[in-house]
């Protein structure tokens, strides 16, 4: 049996070299912990010369220049004395060169503060790197030797590297080859908590990519330190008065790249528009991400922004309220459940008279300077508008042609939430932080979280944490942790405030098709403000009012007509009206808006009468017009049929919206 004695007299022994029958695998790991351990040792040997040299100034000019000779001298050795392939010899330099500047760097400045981060993530790639070439690269994959006895280890026996390791700072990359017949990408795939686990690496640290052209090869990403502990600082808008075809840069990946999302197409890249899904549970990160998406949307010059929030109003769009509601531009918020509902009721003419515009100038997609500015539709909390709409997917296929995209935002894509026509048609997905792996799977690609994406590892510990999915981004990206970057609200007002000189103005052809609810968006204030909704779209149809409205015309209301109705005389009006209560055959309504509770108990008489008439499953198109006029509208009443679901008082079927009644006791008895 080979001991950790013999393997430091001789390091080309290789460990592996004794079965696995004789020798237990984490023995088997020993040798491989000298490259961690001397980078580890480099921290507190810094510190002592440091102490020795660095802090005496009559010293430092004499120890600096020694320092840097020797540590020449000792990568011009190394670089003589390795044999092997140039990629090893190169290797070894790198490192000695590496090791000895840190050295000296630290000796100068002392090893605290930034120099720390420095040596960990340099201590903990070069670690890295040695180790994976010592397990996959002695050998050449013969039997018996490190790279095949540690295939066989992690129960990839037969698998070979193709070429040489790919180091990186923070990364290392290793090309596979699988035996034919014998093994698949996916047996890779599956291995990846024991490579992790071998490699001593968090399982998130690991990613395999499977090859789209050879199901007998797949790629082995290592990331071992994790750099978006620390989010990064917001540089700013990443194209400040430019056009929207340029990407949003919305953060960083753990490798340094930026984060960049396409929203037009590009024919010359072979990239189309997209719709984008956004979801993560709460405390995920996803707000301040949209706010950030946001921001640079509103700070390109030739693009309208309409943001619906059903929910959260605005505590969401605060930021950047000031910008939607700019006179001069085409933005428009649309805050609470009516104006939500009004601005997707008027989506279908909008896309209709957009395609047509640019049909009849000769494009079959948007670009840059076609005379449409882009328009991006993002609709928070999007469940309740989109649950049981019946145009959302007219819109969804239709949209992306007409230069809109739909960006939809929700905590969990459930076919509850979703339909999965809607649902196919958002090429784009934007995931956070989720609660379990089965919510990521309603949207992430499959290939994506078999290779190791896992966003319900963050859950809501570690927010901003996302990967994107999306046209424009490499496969083997898609894998890879995003970060959104750390701007602050402030900023954010700041940014938008300055790019109001060049905000893209209202669209006439949007205007025109949007309709009344467009045009008094700016007019009308928001519930948010405890204020009037928007009158619903209604196609064809002009503004029946006329004249202003104001707001203390009801403490001075006008005199009754001459010409009044008799059946009026002797009623109090000033009476309470008598809250909605089922009587006969029918719902009767007062006329008033009902309390919640009211609202309640009128959907409950509902659904007992329904069933009654022998009806087997409901939704809200079996709810009576008045219904919707009288009592609550359709996205409350959608809803409140998922609420009841959860309470067990219906039972979800496989048609989204659609719910199924509970056996009464009259049926079981039959």
């Amino acid at each position: 049996m080979i001991t950790m004695a013999a393997w430091t007299r001789n390091s080309a022994i290789p460990a592996f070299n004794v079965s696995q029958e004789q020798q237990p695998f984490w023995q088997s790991l020993i040798p491989y912990g000298s490259q961690w351990a001397a980078a580890a040792a480099t921290w507190p040997l810094s510190w002592g010369t440091y102490e020795m040299w660095g802090t005496d100034p009559a010293a430092l000019p004499w120890v600096s220049v020694s320092m840097s000779l020797a540590g020449a001298g000792l990568s011009a050795l190394t670089w003589k004395a390795t044999t092997g392939p140039q990629l090893q010899r190169v290797h070894a330099t790198a490192t000695a060169v590496t090791a000895s500047a840190w050295m000296t760097a630290a000796t100068i400045v002392s090893p605290f503060g930034g120099m720390v981060d420095a040596w960990m993530i340099g201590g903990a790639v070069v670690a890295l790197s040695w180790n994976i070439r010592r397990l996959l690269g002695r050998g050449k994959g013969k039997e018996g030797s490190a790279e095949a006895e540690f295939f066989k280890s992690v129960k990839l026996a037969g698998a070979k590297m193709r070429g040489e390791l790919d180091v990186a700072p923070n990364k290392v990359t290793a090309q596979l080859q699988l035996p034919p017949g014998q093994m698949t990408a996916d047996d890779v795939t599956s291995a990846r908590g024991r490579l992790a686990s071998a490699l001593s690496v968090s399982s998130n640290a690991v990613r395999v990519s499977p090859d789209p052209d050879h199901h007998d090869r797949a790629t082995v990403t290592v990331v071992p330190v994790d750099m978006l502990k620390q989010p990064s600082v917001w540089a700013g808008p990443s194209a400040f008065g430019g056009s929207i075809s340029a990407p949003l840069v919305l953060g960083g990946y753990e490798d340094g790249e930026a984060l960049r999302l396409y929203l037009p197409g590009d024919k010359s890249e072979a990239r189309n528009a997209t719709h984008v899904l956004v979801m993560g549970m709460n405390g995920s990160g996803k707000t301040h991400g949209a706010k950030i998406a946001w921001t640079e949307i509103l700070t390109r010059r030739d693009v309208n922004l309409w943001v619906a929030d059903p929910a959260k109003g605005k505590q969401s769009v605060g930021p950047i309220l000031g910008a939607l509601q700019n006179p001069n531009s085409g933005n428009w918020a649309a805050l609470g459940p009516e104006q939500g509902q009004a601005m997707i009721d008027c989506l279908p003419d909008v896309i209709r008279a957009r395609a047509n515009y640019l049909g009849e100038h000769g494009y079959d997609q948007w670009v840059e300077g076609c005379g449409l500015p882009y328009l991006v539709v993002w609709i928070e909390e999007a469940a309740p508008l989109v649950r049981d709409s019946e145009e959302m997917i007219d819109i969804a296929q239709q949209a992306r042609s007409a230069g809109v995209s739909l960006v939809l935002s929700l905590q969990r894509p459930s076919y509850r939430n979703i339909t999965t026509d809607v649902r196919q048609q958002l090429g784009t997905v934007w995931c956070f932080g989720v609660k379990s792996i089965q919510d990521a799977a309603f949207a992430l690609a499959e290939e994506l979280i078999e290779g190791g994406a896992n966003p319900a590892a963050w859950g809501n510990k570690k927010p901003g944490y996302n990967y994107l999915e999306a046209p424009g981004v490499d496969d083997d990206r898609m894998l890879m942790t995003a970060r959104t970057s750390n701007a602050t609200d402030q900023q954010i007002i700041e940014a938008v405030t300055a790019a109001a000189e060049f905000a893209a103005p209202e669209c006439p052809v949007t205007r025109r098709a949007a309709g009344q609810a467009y045009a008094d968006r700016h007019a009308q204030q928001t519930p948010a403000t405890g204020a009037e909704a928007p009158k619903p779209h209604v196609r064809g149809a002009s503004n029946p009012l006329n004249g202003t409205i104001n707001d203390h015309d009801d403490q001075n209301p006008p005199p009754m007509p001459e010409n009044h109705e008799d059946d009026l005389d002797g009623v109090d009006l000033d009476q309470e009206l008598p809250p909605v209560t089922p009587e006969g055959d029918a719902l009767q309504f007062a006329g008033a808006k009902p309390t919640l509770e009211e609202a309640r108990t009128a959907t409950t008489w509902f659904l007992t009468q329904h069933q009654a008439s022998g009806a087997q499953t409901v939704g809200p198109k079996d709810f009576p017009k008045d219904f919707f006029e009288h009592i609550r509208s359709r996205p409350w009443l959608s809803a409140e049929l998922g609420r009841m679901a959860d309470q067990g008082l219906l039972i979800e079927t496989s048609t989204a919206g659609v719910y199924r009644y509970p056996a009464t006791p009259q049926a079981n008895a039959a």
